[in-house]
């Protein structure tokens, strides 16, 4: 029987089996994509047989661990107590700096590779690299390169290094990436060391103990030394792999959820008459719930299969935006298709639980019922859900008045969402009063939508609701974020007293100090150091400055002596001199246990001196450049999740409108009788369903607005200063008008079909 009602209502199923398809095949490339985005061993360090890591620490505040480095005395005593185990071959400290390749005067490459570009040749033998053409360097100005760069030996190779420019000579080509360097130039420019690679040797029995000075690690616990640039962009890529699955599941359960609610209204009459001949509540539930089933199996395999399909496509674009590091690809994962397949199982059952118990219910008299006119729109399970989403969202608005400003964006957007759904749910009580006053046209046209409305209120709700939830979703997304662009602007403009500046250029991750001394002006010099906890705190190397200032919040009084750790893992004992927001130390004493620090900016009071690597620009243009970075990636997320949302909103109201169409054959075919057109029946229902999105764009800006101005509002007490409220028109017009085009599209489906049906047949008649 199943099977049976399949097959004669597949087009019922249309949507159900898109929303399927396509959610099962995001949920798959998803994990495919977060499968292959895990830690992984850096190349570099691929042909060890262990690694020593330095101590970690997990941060008070939670996030990645941090390796505090070892001292130069700790570096040694370790590497000699290592190289005299048995069985070790070499003990050898993995040093890293940053160097990138001028092209044209310019930096050129990878400015997120680079930081950890430059390595001393000692460690080649780590990543099993060895020269193919040349000699390794062995004197200063001396470097091996890799075959990529396409850089010959006996070639002059111009670098940009944290220091400043320089020429190497290359004298040697491996097969592999970095820069390599010989020792007394890597210890120069490299900072602190935290990784030691150990080599053993072919069969020999080793067993390793680094004691408290370290851990050891073998085997893919190895991937635990990934440099820590390549392991917060991986961080970041896997935010927006989650977020694309719930939202991709949450949007999948709501569309065959409002679909199978829909389809379920529109079979009234039928499942009545199964009633009528003995069927049971619970075979009624079962008839549904076997449908949905078998449609998920028939979308979920090839849906898996898609996504495990495109996913090795997305590997470029996710390195090319920052995601991921460079060297991701991604392979086929036989549990992410497996996983997929029963997660849209999940999303379908669940989405039609609610529809099947109602169906359930249906008297078998209203198998005799005729008319088309709904008995009651809204049931009590809508009124409860949609009074309770009020209250939420009503709730959260109160607590405005009394909440900080940090917090009130947050507030702000969480009693829109609440509001958002209570909307989508009483829907069908103001879809009436807004058509009476909602042109839908001129005369019998407009008579017949809004007398249509009034007995068909749910029908109109059902396609206005997932086009409110996409309107209201985007435009608060859209406008929250990039009002909020506007007040991080001018709040950081504001910080910037100077008019111009001189900055890093785009593909550099700094400015080198030969840069910075070239410029006449105020320089900053972040870095890191760590307290005698371990936990690691920024610095700023201020000029001109003698004393050592901390926040309070860290507990040193003034007077105080701390034993404070710096890059180089060199352990200072230095006495507190004041307070302040950030911890401050003379410039000059950071730079020189930190070589690999890079000033972002210095505040010019003359004339900018052209530099390799340093632009000159104002403030303002500064930091409109260095919000964008940070914007590309939100913008990316709010792509990726408004192209989600909008797509699966297209479909849902494709859906119901052509389900609602084909289940009004005998309504339209009384229009018919009555001497209307089919141009004229067409246009009628074109109308209505146009009339149903412009009532879901209007109900979703009712709640999206109101909210953006609460938002700005919130914004301008935190910043103190003026904000723009940024109005996303453009994302506006391109979800409505998605919306309508999709909406009219369905509407015209079955008189094209039965247009077409008809010039067949004339056209065999002739």
């Amino acid at each position: 029987m199943t099977l049976a009602s399949v097959r004669h209502r597949w087009a019922g199923f249309l949507g159900t089996f898109a929303a399927l398809l396509l959610g099962v095949a995001v949920i798959s490339g998803s994990l495919a994509l977060w499968a292959a985005a895990q830690p992984r061993v850096p190349d570099a360090l691929a042909a060890t047989d262990a690694v020593v890591a330095s101590p970690s620490f997990d941060p008070v505040e939670g996030g990645f661990p941090v390796y505090r480095p070892w001292s130069p005395d700790e570096v040694s005593s370790l590497v000699a107590d290592l190289g005299a185990t048995p069985g070790v071959l070499a003990a050898v400290p993995f040093r890293t700096f940053y160097v990138q390749r001028l092209v044209g005067g310019q930096p050129a490459g990878n400015p997120r590779d680079s930081v950890h570009s430059g390595r001393a040749w000692s460690s080649a033998g780590l990543g099993g690299y060895t020269i193919r053409d040349g000699k390794p360097p062995a004197d200063r100005g001396e470097v091996a390169v890799p075959a990529s760069a396409g850089v010959p030996v006996g070639s002059t190779l111009p670098v940009l290094t944290a220091a400043g420019p320089a020429s190497w000579t290359v004298t040697g080509v491996f097969d592999g990436e970095g820069f390599y360097v010989d020792e007394a130039t890597a210890s120069e420019l490299a900072g602190g060391v935290r990784v030691i690679g150990v080599r053993f040797e072919p069969g020999a029995p080793v067993r390793l103990d680094a004691g408290a000075a370290g851990t050891m690690l073998t085997g893919d616990a190895r991937s635990a030394v990934e440099p820590e640039q390549d392991t917060r962009t991986r961080w970041i890529g896997a935010q927006l792999i989650i977020a694309t699955v719930f939202v991709g599941g949450f949007v999948a359960v709501f569309v065959v959820s409002s679909t199978c609610a829909f389809a379920v209204t529109s079979r009234r009459r039928e499942l009545g008459l199964l009633r009528a001949v003995g069927a049971t509540p619970g075979q009624v539930r079962r008839l549904l719930l076997t449908e949905t089933v078998l449609v998920a199996l028939a979308a979920g395999v090839p849906g898996a299969l898609l996504g495990a399909l495109a996913a090795p496509l997305l590997a470029g674009p996710f390195v090319a935006v920052g995601l991921e590091p460079t060297g991701f690809t991604v392979g086929v994962s036989w549990w992410a298709l497996g996983v997929s397949v029963l997660a849209g199982l999940v999303v379908a059952t669940a989405g039609v639980w609610l529809s099947a118990r109602r169906a359930g219910r249906v008297s078998p008299l209203d198998a005799l019922r005729e008319a088309a006119a709904e008995r009651r729109p809204m049931t009590k399970t809508r009124w409860a859900l949609g009074s309770l989403c009020v209250l939420a969202g009503g709730g959260l608005a109160l607590l405005l008045p009394g909440s900080t400003a940090q917090d009130k964006p947050t507030i702000v957007l969480a009693s829109a969402m609440f509001l958002l759904v209570a909307a989508a749910l009483l829907a069908p009580v103001v879809v009436v009063p807004l058509v009476r006053l909602t042109p839908a046209g001129r005369g019998a046209t407009g008579v017949l939508v809004r007398g249509a409305a009034a007995v068909s209120a749910r029908r109109l709700a059902s396609v206005a609701a997932p086009v409110l939830a996409a309107v209201g979703f985007a435009v608060l997304l859209v406008g929250t974020f990039q009002t909020a662009s506007e007040a991080v602007d001018i709040e950081d403009a504001r910080a910037i007293p100077a008019a111009s500046v001189a900055a890093g250029v785009a593909g550099a991750p700094g400015l080198s100090e030969a840069a910075v001394s070239a410029q006449t002006g105020r320089s900053e010099l972040p870095s890191v150091a760590y307290l005698p906890s371990g936990e690691s705190i920024p610095v700023s190397g201020v000029p001109d400055f003698s004393g050592f200032s901390v926040p309070s919040v860290l507990g040193f009084p003034v007077g105080s002596e701390v034993a404070l750790r710096f890059a180089d893992g060199v352990v200072v004992p230095l006495r507190v001199t004041g307070s302040s927001d950030s911890v401050l130390l003379p410039r000059d004493l950071v730079r020189r246990h930190d070589p690999t620090a890079m000033a972002q900016v210095v505040h010019l009071s003359d004339a900018f001196v052209p530099s390799p690597g340093a632009v000159a620009m104002t403030a303002r243009a500064y930091v409109e450049r260095e919000a964008a970075s940070e914007n590309d990636l939100v913008n990316l997320f709010l792509a990726v999740l408004l192209g989600i949302s909008v797509g699966y909103t297209g479909l849902a109201v494709a859906n119901t409108v052509l389900m609602a169409t084909y289940g009004r054959r005998q309504e339209l075919a009384t229009l018919r009788r009555t001497g209307a057109t089919t141009d004229q029946t067409a246009r009628f229902v074109v109308v209505e369903s146009l009339l149903a999105v412009t009532l879901g764009v209007l109900l979703g800006l009712a709640v999206a607005v109101p909210a953006l101005f609460e938002a700005r509002a919130g914004l301008q007490e935190e910043v103190g200063a003026p904000v723009t409220l940024v109005m996303p028109w453009a994302t506006l017009a391109a979800v409505a008008g998605a919306c309508a085009l999709l909406a009219t599209f369905a509407s015209l489906v079955p008189f094209l079909r039965r247009r077409m049906l008809s010039v067949g047949a004339r056209t065999m008649a002739g």
